[in-house]
């Protein structure tokens, strides 16, 4: 379809240019061909009027005046005044023989109108005169047969110059189409890769332009990119996997000293605060691994139906009293089938749920209400979790799914700035679409869905 777009693509301007350098050329050829064409045929109406006029004269000098009367008479009866015209007489005009003229007197040679020559039509006559002793001959041609030929040429020129147009901008639309296409294909890649599918690769086969050329370049940056990125998860994980037993081992220390620090109220408080710490960094470690895990789409293999509104009352179930023990209130409500089914692992669409659901109870505040609602429609199944906290300025809602990424006003809270960034994973696992918004007041976060039928289609 004709798009803007394509209006701005370099491709188009290029092309349009290049038609309209080809139509110029072409009217400008056409309009040299047709003047030489026109002038052509005016030397002919001349030379047909003059040589009329020299043949008459010819019979004078051969065969005497009466002679050129009665050739002028014989060629006046054999020729059709509305192409030809012959008029003989005196000098003060008198009529001897040919076609009666209106004014013959007042003609002047050259082009004169058809009405001056006593025709009715608006032809145009070259007219020539010649005086022959004391007598005077007059011919005239007329333009018509020429006149005709040129529109004709001129006609032809036009439609030759319409179809000329035309496929010089079918050629420039196809031509240029191809070119946008091959440019979305490259901008669809690099979309996919800023999403995170590092493997996208740009086709190239059967191209060897500047585009294909191009193309095998990004590949090749992008085959590095893929490398590295790849590189800084595998130091990550395996710097947390290193560091994870270890951690483990000195949190297992900490709580036996704490056991037998009973009698020693101040160093057990420390030893406790110590402990607590341990498992911080313990937890931080746990989701960083689960975050590479996921990304790396290891979970896929676990894949079933799964009736997410099941999922929900779960949920429910787990942090009602949660919610309760920290002054909170926790809502469920579905508008959906309980047999909706979403195409997906079981245990991290869980998770997904319950990072939510711990977020907004870290966050929302003594007194809140938290939100957890399933639907269904056209476009498929969706689970949200919103509260009526404080909330999150609109320019932060993309930043907070980001890796230890956390507001300054929750710097205070527990927490590692990673529940958001794991929700994230586990939503672009499943291929789903995650949206924060105002809930005016609060933070409602949406995870949507595709159908199950349509999930089934597309997975790898």
């Amino acid at each position: 379809m004709f798009s803007r777009d394509l209006l701005r693509s370099t491709y188009f301007r290029f092309a349009m240019v290049l038609a309209g350098l080809f139509v110029l050329a072409n009217l400008g050829a056409g309009w040299i061909a047709f003047q030489a064409i026109h002038d052509d045929l005016d030397r002919r109406v001349e030379q047909a009027a003059v040589l009329m006029s020299v043949e008459l004269a010819d019979t004078f000098e051969r065969d005497g005046r009466d002679a050129l009367v009665e050739a002028t008479r014989a060629r006046a009866t054999a020729l059709d005044p509305e192409d030809d015209i012959v008029w003989l007489g005196l000098a003060d005009g008198t009529f001897l023989a040919g076609h009666r003229l209106p004014d013959p007197q007042d003609l002047a040679v050259g082009d004169v109108s058809g009405t001056r020559l006593g025709q009715d039509d608006d032809d145009t006559y070259l007219l020539t005169s010649r005086q022959i002793g004391d007598l005077r001959l007059i011919t005239a041609r007329s333009y018509e047969d020429t006149d005709d030929i040129a529109r004709t040429v001129l006609k032809s020129f036009g439609a030759a110059t319409l179809i000329v147009t035309l496929l010089s901008a079918l050629v420039a639309f196809i031509l240029s189409r191809r070119g946008q296409l091959r440019i979305e294909a490259i901008s669809s890649v690099l979309s996919k890769v800023a999403a995170g599918e590092m493997q996208q690769r740009i086709e190239t086969h059967g191209h060897s332009d500047d585009l294909g050329r191009l193309s095998e370049r990004i590949n090749d940056a992008l085959e590095q990119l893929e490398a590295t990125v790849l590189g800084i998860k595998q130091v990550s994980a395996d710097i947390a996997h290193d560091l994870r037993t270890p951690i483990n081992r000195l949190g297992i220390q900490v709580e036996s000293l704490t056991l037998e620090a009973s009698n020693q109220p101040a160093l057990q408080d420390k030893l406790n605060q110590a402990s607590s710490n341990i498992r911080q960094i313990t937890n931080t470690f746990d989701a960083l691994l689960r975050i590479s895990q996921i990304e790396a789409g290891a979970r896929k293999a676990k894949f079933r139906a799964v009736p997410i509104a099941g999922i929900a009352a779960a949920l429910y179930e787990a942090y009602a009293a949660v919610c309760d023990d920290a002054g909170q209130t926790l809502l469920v409500s579905s508008n959906m089938d309980a047999n909706t089914l979403v195409h997906g692992d079981q245990d991290l669409l869980t998770q997904l749920g319950a990072n939510l659901i711990e977020n907004a109870i870290r966050h929302a505040g003594q007194g809140a209400t938290i939100r957890l609602e399933t639907g269904s429609g056209l476009n498929g199944v969706w689970l949200s979790v919103s509260d009526d906290g404080p909330g999150i300025p609109p320019e932060e809602y993309e930043r907070v799914t980001e890796r230890f990424y956390r507001l300054d006003k929750a710097r205070h809270t527990p927490g590692s700035g990673l529940g958001l960034a794991l929700v994230k994973a586990i939503a672009d696992l499943h291929k789903a679409g995650l949206r924060l918004s105002d809930a005016k007041p609060g933070l409602a976060v949406r995870v949507g869905f595709k159908p199950f039928s349509e999930a089934l289609k597309s997975r790898d």
